[in-house]
Protein backbone atom coordinates (compact mmCIF):
# COMPACT_ATOMS: atom_id res chain seq x y z
CA UNK A 1 0.00 0.00 0.00
CA UNK A 2 1.73 3.26 -0.94
CA UNK A 3 2.56 5.73 1.11
CA UNK A 4 0.33 8.67 1.65
CA UNK A 5 2.32 11.91 0.90
CA UNK A 6 2.69 14.17 4.06
CA UNK A 7 1.91 17.80 3.25
CA UNK A 8 3.78 20.37 4.90
CA UNK A 9 1.65 23.27 6.32
CA UNK A 10 3.44 26.45 6.42
CA UNK A 11 1.80 28.65 9.13
CA UNK A 12 0.49 32.10 7.70
CA UNK A 13 2.05 35.19 8.92
CA UNK A 14 -0.01 38.03 9.10
CA UNK A 15 2.33 41.06 8.16
CA UNK A 16 0.15 44.34 9.55
CA UNK A 17 2.95 46.60 7.43
CA UNK A 18 2.56 50.33 8.54
CA UNK A 19 0.47 52.49 6.85
CA UNK A 20 3.28 54.99 6.08
CA UNK A 21 5.46 52.43 4.27
CA UNK A 22 2.79 50.91 2.17
CA UNK A 23 1.82 54.52 0.89
CA UNK A 24 5.54 54.48 -0.02
CA UNK A 25 5.77 51.46 -1.13
CA UNK A 26 3.10 52.41 -3.82
CA UNK A 27 4.43 55.45 -4.59
CA UNK A 28 6.87 54.34 -6.38
CA UNK A 29 4.96 51.93 -8.52
CA UNK A 30 4.49 52.50 -12.15
CA UNK A 31 0.79 53.43 -13.37
CA UNK A 32 -0.21 50.47 -15.04
CA UNK A 33 0.74 48.51 -11.52
CA UNK A 34 -0.93 50.72 -9.98
CA UNK A 35 -4.06 50.99 -11.56
CA UNK A 36 -4.45 47.44 -11.03
CA UNK A 37 -3.33 47.48 -7.30
CA UNK A 38 -6.81 49.51 -6.82
CA UNK A 39 -8.63 45.53 -7.17
CA UNK A 40 -6.55 44.17 -4.53
CA UNK A 41 -8.37 45.92 -1.63
CA UNK A 42 -10.55 48.81 -0.42
CA UNK A 43 -7.59 50.62 1.69
CA UNK A 44 -6.16 50.56 -1.01
CA UNK A 45 -8.03 51.39 -3.48
CA UNK A 46 -9.53 54.67 -1.41
CA UNK A 47 -5.26 55.65 -0.76
CA UNK A 48 -4.66 55.30 -4.87
CA UNK A 49 -7.97 57.41 -5.54
CA UNK A 50 -7.10 60.12 -2.79
CA UNK A 51 -6.31 63.18 -4.75
CA UNK A 52 -2.81 63.98 -2.38
CA UNK A 53 -1.92 60.57 -3.37
CA UNK A 54 -1.95 60.99 -7.18
CA UNK A 55 -0.45 64.46 -6.74
CA UNK A 56 2.34 62.85 -4.54
CA UNK A 57 2.85 60.06 -6.69
CA UNK A 58 2.96 62.54 -10.08
CA UNK A 59 5.83 64.57 -8.75
CA UNK A 60 7.63 61.85 -7.88
CA UNK A 61 7.42 60.45 -11.16
CA UNK A 62 7.75 63.83 -12.81
CA UNK A 63 11.48 63.90 -11.38
CA UNK A 64 12.65 61.16 -13.36
CA UNK A 65 10.34 60.83 -16.80
CA UNK A 66 9.54 63.60 -18.76
CA UNK A 67 5.82 63.48 -20.54
CA UNK A 68 5.02 64.21 -24.09
CA UNK A 69 2.67 63.47 -27.14
CA UNK A 70 2.98 61.37 -30.01
CA UNK A 71 0.44 61.59 -32.65
CA UNK A 72 -2.55 60.02 -30.54
CA UNK A 73 -1.13 58.55 -27.43
CA UNK A 74 0.46 60.38 -24.56
CA UNK A 75 4.31 58.52 -23.52
CA UNK A 76 7.03 59.20 -21.03
CA UNK A 77 10.72 58.41 -21.06
CA UNK A 78 13.24 58.76 -18.22
CA UNK A 79 15.37 61.45 -19.51
CA UNK A 80 17.25 61.47 -17.19
CA UNK A 81 18.89 58.14 -17.22
CA UNK A 82 21.07 56.66 -19.80
CA UNK A 83 17.82 55.79 -22.07
CA UNK A 84 18.19 57.18 -25.49
CA UNK A 85 15.57 58.75 -27.04
CA UNK A 86 15.06 56.61 -29.98
CA UNK A 87 14.83 53.73 -27.67
CA UNK A 88 11.30 52.35 -27.69
CA UNK A 89 11.79 50.20 -25.01
CA UNK A 90 12.45 52.54 -22.43
CA UNK A 91 8.87 54.66 -23.14
CA UNK A 92 5.55 54.20 -21.51
CA UNK A 93 2.74 54.55 -22.75
CA UNK A 94 -0.93 55.75 -21.83
CA UNK A 95 -3.55 55.94 -24.49
CA UNK A 96 -6.11 59.21 -25.02
CA UNK A 97 -9.34 57.09 -25.82
CA UNK A 98 -11.11 59.44 -23.43
CA UNK A 99 -10.72 62.25 -26.39
CA UNK A 100 -13.88 63.18 -27.33
CA UNK A 101 -12.42 62.60 -31.44
CA UNK A 102 -10.27 59.88 -32.28
CA UNK A 103 -8.94 62.69 -34.99
CA UNK A 104 -8.34 65.64 -32.85
CA UNK A 105 -4.66 65.99 -32.00
CA UNK A 106 -4.06 67.11 -28.51
CA UNK A 107 -1.24 68.88 -26.68
CA UNK A 108 -0.42 69.47 -23.55
CA UNK A 109 -0.64 72.93 -22.43
CA UNK A 110 0.42 72.27 -18.72
CA UNK A 111 0.69 70.32 -15.39
CA UNK A 112 -0.41 71.00 -11.57
CA UNK A 113 -0.77 69.07 -8.49
CA UNK A 114 -0.80 65.47 -11.22
CA UNK A 115 -3.04 66.94 -13.40
CA UNK A 116 -2.07 67.60 -16.93
CA UNK A 117 -4.00 70.13 -19.12
CA UNK A 118 -4.55 68.72 -22.55
CA UNK A 119 -5.69 71.24 -25.16
CA UNK A 120 -7.24 70.33 -28.41
CA UNK A 121 -10.78 71.07 -29.57
CA UNK A 122 -11.95 71.37 -26.03
CA UNK A 123 -9.66 70.90 -22.98
CA UNK A 124 -9.22 68.01 -21.03
CA UNK A 125 -8.18 67.12 -17.60
CA UNK A 126 -5.91 64.10 -16.80
CA UNK A 127 -4.43 62.33 -13.94
CA UNK A 128 -2.36 59.53 -15.69
CA UNK A 129 -1.96 58.18 -11.78
CA UNK A 130 -5.36 57.08 -11.63
CA UNK A 131 -7.02 57.17 -15.10
CA UNK A 132 -9.43 60.02 -13.91
CA UNK A 133 -9.97 62.36 -16.40
CA UNK A 134 -12.46 65.09 -17.35
CA UNK A 135 -13.46 66.63 -20.65
CA UNK A 136 -14.07 70.42 -20.54
CA UNK A 137 -15.88 72.48 -23.34
CA UNK A 138 -14.38 75.19 -24.97
CA UNK A 139 -15.18 78.65 -23.65
CA UNK A 140 -18.77 79.64 -25.70
CA UNK A 141 -16.50 82.80 -26.60
CA UNK A 142 -14.21 80.48 -28.54
CA UNK A 143 -16.83 80.00 -31.01
CA UNK A 144 -17.39 83.74 -31.37
CA UNK A 145 -16.60 84.44 -35.23
CA UNK A 146 -15.15 87.88 -34.04
CA UNK A 147 -12.90 86.41 -31.33
CA UNK A 148 -10.05 84.08 -31.12
CA UNK A 149 -7.93 82.30 -28.24
CA UNK A 150 -4.58 84.70 -27.51
CA UNK A 151 -3.25 82.70 -24.12
CA UNK A 152 -4.59 79.84 -22.11
CA UNK A 153 -3.06 78.91 -19.06
CA UNK A 154 -3.83 75.94 -15.58
CA UNK A 155 -3.61 76.55 -12.15
CA UNK A 156 -4.64 75.91 -8.41
CA UNK A 157 -6.14 78.01 -6.13
CA UNK A 158 -5.25 77.24 -3.20
CA UNK A 159 -7.35 79.71 -1.32
CA UNK A 160 -10.51 78.08 -2.96
CA UNK A 161 -9.18 74.56 -3.37
CA UNK A 162 -10.47 74.62 -6.54
CA UNK A 163 -8.57 74.06 -10.30
CA UNK A 164 -8.88 76.47 -12.84
CA UNK A 165 -8.75 77.35 -16.87
CA UNK A 166 -7.68 80.90 -17.41
CA UNK A 167 -8.09 81.66 -21.16
CA UNK A 168 -7.55 85.12 -22.72
CA UNK A 169 -9.22 86.17 -26.16
CA UNK A 170 -8.76 88.74 -28.40
CA UNK A 171 -11.29 90.44 -30.65
CA UNK A 172 -10.87 91.89 -34.06
CA UNK A 173 -11.19 95.51 -32.39
CA UNK A 174 -8.55 94.51 -30.05
CA UNK A 175 -10.35 93.82 -27.01
CA UNK A 176 -9.01 91.61 -24.92
CA UNK A 177 -11.72 89.16 -22.86
CA UNK A 178 -10.95 86.74 -19.90
CA UNK A 179 -13.00 83.96 -19.59
CA UNK A 180 -12.04 81.38 -16.12
CA UNK A 181 -13.43 77.31 -15.68
CA UNK A 182 -14.02 76.68 -12.38
CA UNK A 183 -13.60 72.87 -11.75
CA UNK A 184 -15.23 73.10 -8.40
CA UNK A 185 -18.22 75.17 -10.21
CA UNK A 186 -17.92 73.18 -13.35
CA UNK A 187 -19.01 76.80 -15.73
CA UNK A 188 -16.81 79.40 -17.50
CA UNK A 189 -17.50 82.81 -15.99
CA UNK A 190 -16.32 86.30 -17.85
CA UNK A 191 -13.83 87.41 -15.16
CA UNK A 192 -12.72 91.49 -14.65
CA UNK A 193 -8.75 91.73 -14.66
CA UNK A 194 -8.22 94.13 -11.33
CA UNK A 195 -5.08 95.85 -13.02
CA UNK A 196 -3.95 97.42 -16.48
CA UNK A 197 -3.16 94.67 -19.52
CA UNK A 198 -1.32 96.31 -22.13
CA UNK A 199 -1.59 95.96 -25.85
CA UNK A 200 -0.89 92.72 -26.46
CA UNK A 201 -0.17 90.04 -29.06
CA UNK A 202 1.51 86.52 -29.49
CA UNK A 203 4.17 86.14 -32.58
CA UNK A 204 2.64 86.31 -36.30
CA UNK A 205 3.50 82.53 -36.78
CA UNK A 206 1.35 81.40 -34.20
CA UNK A 207 -1.52 79.59 -34.71
CA UNK A 208 -2.31 77.76 -31.37
CA UNK A 209 -2.92 79.62 -28.35
CA UNK A 210 -0.06 80.31 -26.00
CA UNK A 211 0.71 77.61 -22.90
CA UNK A 212 1.62 78.96 -19.71
CA UNK A 213 3.46 78.42 -17.05
CA UNK A 214 1.98 77.81 -13.30
CA UNK A 215 4.41 78.75 -10.46
CA UNK A 216 4.41 81.13 -7.48
CA UNK A 217 0.57 81.13 -7.72
CA UNK A 218 0.51 82.40 -10.93
CA UNK A 219 0.25 81.60 -14.63
CA UNK A 220 3.08 83.34 -17.05
CA UNK A 221 3.15 83.59 -20.96
CA UNK A 222 5.38 85.54 -22.67
CA UNK A 223 3.90 88.11 -25.35
CA UNK A 224 4.88 91.03 -27.34
CA UNK A 225 3.55 94.55 -25.99
CA UNK A 226 3.03 96.35 -28.92
CA UNK A 227 3.52 99.71 -26.15
CA UNK A 228 6.59 99.47 -25.39
CA UNK A 229 8.13 97.44 -28.31
CA UNK A 230 9.11 94.67 -26.03
CA UNK A 231 8.50 90.78 -25.05
CA UNK A 232 7.65 90.80 -21.63
CA UNK A 233 6.03 88.07 -19.11
CA UNK A 234 2.42 88.46 -18.32
CA UNK A 235 1.70 86.88 -15.08
CA UNK A 236 -1.90 86.11 -14.19
CA UNK A 237 -2.26 86.12 -10.18
CA UNK A 238 -4.99 83.73 -9.62
CA UNK A 239 -6.00 84.43 -5.92
CA UNK A 240 -5.71 88.28 -6.51
CA UNK A 241 -7.13 88.14 -10.22
CA UNK A 242 -4.77 90.95 -11.35
CA UNK A 243 -2.17 90.99 -13.82
CA UNK A 244 1.10 91.82 -13.45
CA UNK A 245 4.22 92.66 -16.06
CA UNK A 246 7.45 91.23 -15.68
CA UNK A 247 10.55 92.16 -17.57
CA UNK A 248 12.48 89.67 -19.66
CA UNK A 249 16.54 89.84 -19.37
CA UNK A 250 17.70 92.93 -21.65
CA UNK A 251 19.53 91.42 -23.75
CA UNK A 252 16.19 89.06 -25.19
CA UNK A 253 15.38 89.57 -28.81
CA UNK A 254 11.83 91.37 -29.68
CA UNK A 255 10.17 89.86 -32.40
CA UNK A 256 10.01 93.11 -33.94
CA UNK A 257 13.55 92.35 -34.43
CA UNK A 258 13.55 89.09 -36.01
CA UNK A 259 10.36 87.35 -37.34
CA UNK A 260 12.38 83.94 -36.57
CA UNK A 261 13.19 83.66 -33.02
CA UNK A 262 11.99 81.28 -30.80
CA UNK A 263 10.95 81.46 -27.38
CA UNK A 264 9.36 80.76 -24.10
CA UNK A 265 9.49 80.29 -20.58
CA UNK A 266 10.25 77.05 -18.44
CA UNK A 267 10.36 75.61 -14.91
CA UNK A 268 14.47 75.50 -13.72
CA UNK A 269 14.98 74.45 -10.27
CA UNK A 270 11.28 76.24 -8.96
CA UNK A 271 12.48 79.13 -10.28
CA UNK A 272 11.28 80.67 -13.49
CA UNK A 273 13.47 80.24 -17.08
CA UNK A 274 13.43 81.87 -20.39
CA UNK A 275 15.05 80.51 -23.44
CA UNK A 276 15.30 81.55 -27.03
CA UNK A 277 16.78 80.75 -29.96
CA UNK A 278 17.66 83.17 -33.00
CA UNK A 279 18.91 80.31 -35.42
CA UNK A 280 22.41 80.62 -34.61
CA UNK A 281 22.32 80.56 -30.45
CA UNK A 282 20.21 79.46 -27.63
CA UNK A 283 20.21 80.93 -24.10
CA UNK A 284 18.66 80.15 -21.10
CA UNK A 285 17.98 82.47 -18.62
CA UNK A 286 17.17 82.00 -14.71
CA UNK A 287 15.29 84.49 -12.44
CA UNK A 288 16.90 84.18 -8.95
CA UNK A 289 14.46 86.52 -7.48
CA UNK A 290 10.82 86.58 -8.50
CA UNK A 291 9.94 89.46 -9.94
CA UNK A 292 13.49 91.23 -9.53
CA UNK A 293 14.47 92.24 -13.25
CA UNK A 294 18.25 92.43 -12.22
CA UNK A 295 18.01 88.61 -10.70
CA UNK A 296 17.61 87.40 -14.23
CA UNK A 297 20.90 85.03 -14.83
CA UNK A 298 22.30 83.51 -18.17
CA UNK A 299 22.79 80.05 -17.06
CA UNK A 300 23.28 78.53 -20.97
CA UNK A 301 24.48 79.37 -24.03
CA UNK A 302 25.54 77.83 -26.66
CA UNK A 303 25.36 77.48 -30.83
CA UNK A 304 23.15 76.32 -32.98
CA UNK A 305 23.55 74.64 -36.91
CA UNK A 306 21.44 76.71 -39.23
CA UNK A 307 20.44 73.94 -41.28
CA UNK A 308 20.45 70.95 -38.64
CA UNK A 309 18.76 72.56 -35.45
CA UNK A 310 17.55 76.33 -36.40
CA UNK A 311 14.21 75.35 -34.94
CA UNK A 312 15.06 74.02 -31.90
CA UNK A 313 12.39 74.19 -29.50
CA UNK A 314 13.53 74.15 -25.77
CA UNK A 315 11.46 71.52 -23.64
CA UNK A 316 13.32 71.04 -20.09
CA UNK A 317 16.26 70.71 -18.25
CA UNK A 318 16.99 67.50 -16.39
CA UNK A 319 19.08 67.16 -13.10
CA UNK A 320 22.26 65.55 -15.31
CA UNK A 321 22.63 68.74 -17.09
CA UNK A 322 20.92 68.29 -20.55
CA UNK A 323 18.90 69.95 -22.80
CA UNK A 324 15.90 68.32 -24.35
CA UNK A 325 13.84 69.98 -27.06
CA UNK A 326 11.65 69.62 -30.32
CA UNK A 327 13.10 69.72 -33.81
CA UNK A 328 11.03 70.19 -36.65
CA UNK A 329 7.86 69.22 -34.65
CA UNK A 330 8.41 65.79 -34.69
CA UNK A 331 12.01 64.67 -33.18
CA UNK A 332 12.73 65.26 -30.02
CA UNK A 333 17.32 65.80 -29.50
CA UNK A 334 19.24 65.71 -26.19
CA UNK A 335 21.98 68.18 -25.95
CA UNK A 336 24.63 68.16 -23.29
CA UNK A 337 25.72 71.98 -22.80
CA UNK A 338 29.64 70.97 -21.42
Amino acid sequence: MAKKKRVKRVKRVNANLPQELVEDILLRLPVKTLLCCRCVCKSWLSLISDNNFATSHFQLASTHRRVFISRYALKSLPLDGDALLHDESAYASSSLDFVSSPRCSVGIMGLCRGFLFLHGIDFYLWNPSTGAHKHILASPIANVNDSYELLSGFAYDQSTDDYLIVSLFCKCDGAIKLMIFSLRANKWKPMEVASHLPDITTAVWDSDPKSGLSLNGSIHWILYNKETFKNVIIAFDIKEMAMLEIPLPDDFISISNNLHIRYNLLEVGGLIGAWMNDQKTVKIYVMQEYGVHSSWTKIIQFSVDLFLHSSLYILCLTKCGDIVGRDYEVELVKFNDK
